[in-house]
């Protein structure tokens, strides 16, 4: 049985980590091009960037969300972790856009945040993977307050500087509601990845015939497999520079 998590798992690391890879940091120009189209609608143009955050494979965000999901019993409880990591997310944006003038210096935090991140999955991952079965609630494992930690910790990633071009862009045109960019680009993000975190986790327990335990565990296992991609990439983005 346990052979079948990890190769659940593997599948499932393997696959977000070739689509990070694989996908050039292409939402910068993108938001580029939204706001030229839309112009003085700058409300909804932000929240069609976070739509498009939430769609693109993320190091921060995909290995996050889809493994606390496949470790809920029930479909709405796979939500609500999303929900609970993404206003984290939302609310370091929120303070960002309000205070952008004061915190431009955070631009090449990208690396550490990975490593951090990285290193908070894989402790998490070890612990919930050593817990008895019986501190398994009928709902399977929440871990609402780790995951609105790896939020905050994940706020600061490469979007933090997308957040911050984006208040620089739009302040003469919003003024004192700077803080609505951080806001919608939040919200727009949670709506994106909702839907693709229900898709994987319905098409994950279909596929395995409702056998939640063994669903379970592959969250446990893609967690701490996807934490040590995010180490690896981290040490890669700091030697790098990139």
């Amino acid at each position: 049985m346990m052979r079948k998590e990890i190769l659940i798992a593997t599948i499932i690391s393997i696959a977000i980590a070739v689509a990070i890879l694989s996908l050039p940091d292409i939402l910068e120009p993108i938001a580029h091009k939204i706001l030229t189209i839309l112009g003085t609608y700058w409300a909804l143009a932000i929240f069609i960037i976070g739509l498009i955050h939430g769609i693109k494979p993320d190091e921060h965000t995909w290995p996050i969300t889809i493994s606390y999901a496949l470790m809920q019993k029930q479909f709405k409880y796979a939500i609500v972790s999303t929900a609970i990591f993404t206003t984290a997310l939302t609310l370091v944006w929120i303070m960002l856009s309000a205070l952008t003038s004061e915190i431009y210096s955070f631009y090449n935090l990208d690396p550490y945040v990975d490593v951090i991140v990285g290193l908070t999955m894989i402790s998490v991952s070890i612990g919930l993977l050593l817990m008895r079965k019986s501190e398994v609630s009928q709902e399977g494992v929440r871990g609402y307050k780790v995951i609105w930690v790896h939020g905050l910790a994940a706020a600061f990633g490469g979007d933090f500087i997308v957040v911050l071009l984006l208040t620089l862009a739009l302040t003469p045109i919003v003024g004192q509601s700077g803080f609505l960019i951080g806001l919608l680009f939040g919200i727009g993000s949670f709506v994106s990845q909702a839907i693709i975190v229900g898709l994987t986790y319905k098409g994950a327990i279909k596929a395995l015939k409702r056998d939640f335990s063994v669903m379970e565990r592959a969250g446990k296992f893609s967690l701490l497999f996807l934490g040590i991609f995010m180490i690896f990439l981290g040490i890669y983005s700091f030697m790098t520079g990139g």
